[in-house]
């Protein structure tokens, strides 16, 4: 009876053509003259086929071996012996989990080298940008104070025009007519020198009047020049911001391709089992 339940376990050996010649013999013998083994034979047969159409190239390696776990799991419950995992299937299993590792490992590091890449193009994007909005608004500054400075000129000239004609019509005449009552050659005087006044008033009101509008002009192109070169300034800072939002699209786009690659490489790698070996 020891005999033949040692024979029994060995008929999975036997299928998978794993004995030597003479146990081959001994239990092709046995099997000759006891019924009871041939059929578990003929059942492990049915097994074995039943498991490779199963197991068919749409089941990977993880899910194979799963499912041997679950048949030995019910073979155990009903006392029957377990079927032998191929040595094959383990290693390629194991294979397969070490190139997991690994490949997980190499996208993690090419995704942190991605992430610090556009990082780095991100902030000096921000920088470029900064700079340009810096300068553009500088210039723009200088336009509403050359402005401010123009029209502070023109009220300045506004200004002394009217105080001079004021002192011309009031004092300067005041002092003429004061004059023409200290004698009758004054007095008679007095009518020409009042008209000689209001003509000097008239003169410095035309003198004013052109300087006033010299000055306007003058100021109108300095801010007209003011505001070109802040036009222009804002143009080349806006192409410069532009080009450094595409180089960080760029570079963006080409860390996104890195990582992708190596997901795919490393999606190949567990796959085919591929890995590297440890270093001591």
């Amino acid at each position: 009876m020891k005999l033949h339940q040692q024979l029994l376990e060995q008929l999975f050996d036997y299928v998978d053509g794993l004995l030597g010649e003479e146990e081959r013999r001994r239990l092709e013998a046995h099997l000759a003259e006891c019924e009871e083994c041939r059929k578990a034979l003929d059942n492990i047969r049915k097994l074995r086929e039943k498991a490779r159409r199963v197991s068919a190239p749409s089941l990977t390696p993880e899910a194979k071996l799963r499912l041997y776990e679950r048949l030995n799991e019910e073979r155990a419950k009903r006392g029957e012996p377990l079927l032998r995992i191929p040595q094959a299937l383990l290693d390629e299993v194991a294979a397969r989990a070490k190139a997991a590792s690994q490949a997980a490992k190499e996208v993690a590091q090419e995704t942190t080298k991605a992430a610090v890449e556009v990082s780095a193009a991100g902030a000096e994007a921000v920088k470029t940008i900064g700079k340009g909005m810096t300068r553009t608004g500088k210039k723009t500054g200088e336009v509403a104070v050359t402005a401010a400075d123009s029209a502070a000129e023109v009220a300045k000239e506004m200004g002394k025009t009217a105080v001079d004609v004021a002192r011309i019509s009031t004092i300067e005449s005041a002092e003429v007519i004061g004059q023409g009552f200290k004698g009758p050659f004054r007095a008679m005087m007095m009518p020409v020198k009042l008209s000689m006044k209001g003509m000097k008033a008239g003169a410095r009101m035309m003198t004013g009047g052109a300087k006033t509008i010299t000055s306007s002009m003058k100021g109108a192109a300095k801010v007209m020049q003011k505001g070109v070169e802040a036009s222009v300034t804002g143009a080349l800072e806006g192409t410069k911001a532009a080009a450094t939002a595409a180089k960080t699209s760029k570079k963006a786009a080409e860390a996104g391709r890195s990582v992708l690659t190596s997901a795919m490489k490393g999606a190949k790698k567990v796959i085919t089992g591929e890995h590297e070996e440890d270093e001591d």
